[in-house]
């Protein structure tokens, strides 16, 4: 455990994070002598894609490669 006053914890966060992430807690003591914990939340698993798992959900029309009439200008 790695105990930090309000000032110290503003000049050395840096030091406080690699201590955080060896596994340590870092207490920061605030100016009114409350204490707050500074400790390493572990990310979330990543969950693996399965392919083909939207197949069926998009619908295109039968005129999608259709001509904008919009551009009917640019096309001449």
């Amino acid at each position: 455990m790695k105990n930090f006053t309000m000032e110290t914890a503003a000049a050395n966060f840096e030091e406080m994070m690699e201590h955080a992430q060896q596994g340590l807690v870092v207490t920061i003591i605030g100016r009114d002598g409350r204490e707050y914990e500074l400790t390493l939340k572990p990310l979330p698993p990543k969950k693996r894609r399965k392919p083909g798992s939207a197949r069926g959900t998009i619908k295109m029309s039968d005129d999608f490669d259709a001509p904008l009439p919009e551009f009917e200008p640019y096309m001449e």
